[in-house]
């Protein structure tokens, strides 16, 4: 068993390099208090985390809008293009010539950027994700409920406008059935997975 997510620290790289998290000791044995508590403040985008429709749809689902169920994956498929993408470029449909599996409920996009998490590199000049992706994918993968992959975000900074247009293209209901995003995952294995619990 894997963890595919890192863990929260106030180090956690933004998007953007954006600020805001705050772990703050509330109750401390060492003062006294009979137990340890924390209070946190963090962006909702902090970390490996899920962008749902509402994130840009006001009418979208939010995470209590999905039942248990819907969080386990048995047909998983990672494609892996470490070494063939580059800073601030657009990765669109025709780097996915071999995709095959229509079962696939669950495609991890490797990048090989894990590397770079913590620098600029990663939160302001990674890759993104073309707008033109989800059509491909729904065509192709038409069970797919989620994509997940090793980017702070499928929108690259360097490249915003085009990042609003694939957010809206994978989460909108209006453009076909909603594919959830799942971000900043830690993507440091080649697989392959029999099963994947979000």
């Amino acid at each position: 068993m894997k963890y595919l997510s890192y863990f929260i620290s106030e180090r956690t790289p933004l998007y953007g390099n954006g600020t805001g998290i705050q772990f703050v000791p509330d109750k401390e044995m060492s003062k006294g208090n009979s137990c340890n508590t924390t209070n946190l403040s963090l962006p909702n985008h902090t970390g490996t985390h899920i962008d749902f429709p509402y994130h840009f749809n006001l009418h979208g689902k939010t995470s209590s809008d999905y039942s248990a169920d819907f969080w386990e994956f048995d047909h998983v498929e990672i494609v892996d293009f470490s070494d063939n993408v580059v800073d601030c470029q657009l990765i669109g449909p025709e780097m996915f010539s071999n995709i095959e599996n229509e079962k696939t409920d669950l495609l991890l996009i490797k990048t090989g950027y894990g590397i770079y998490r913590g620098s600029d590199h990663y939160t302001l000049t990674p890759p993104g994700l073309s707008s033109g992706l989800a059509v491909y994918l729904r065509k192709y993968l038409p069970k797919l409920r989620c994509l997940g992959l090793d980017l702070i975000s499928i929108s690259s900074y360097s490249n915003r406008e085009e990042g609003r247009k694939a957010h809206h293209a994978f989460l909108n209901p209006d453009d076909g059935k909603p594919i959830l995003l799942i971000e900043d995952m830690k993507l440091d294995t080649s697989g392959p997975f029999d099963k994947v619990i979000v």
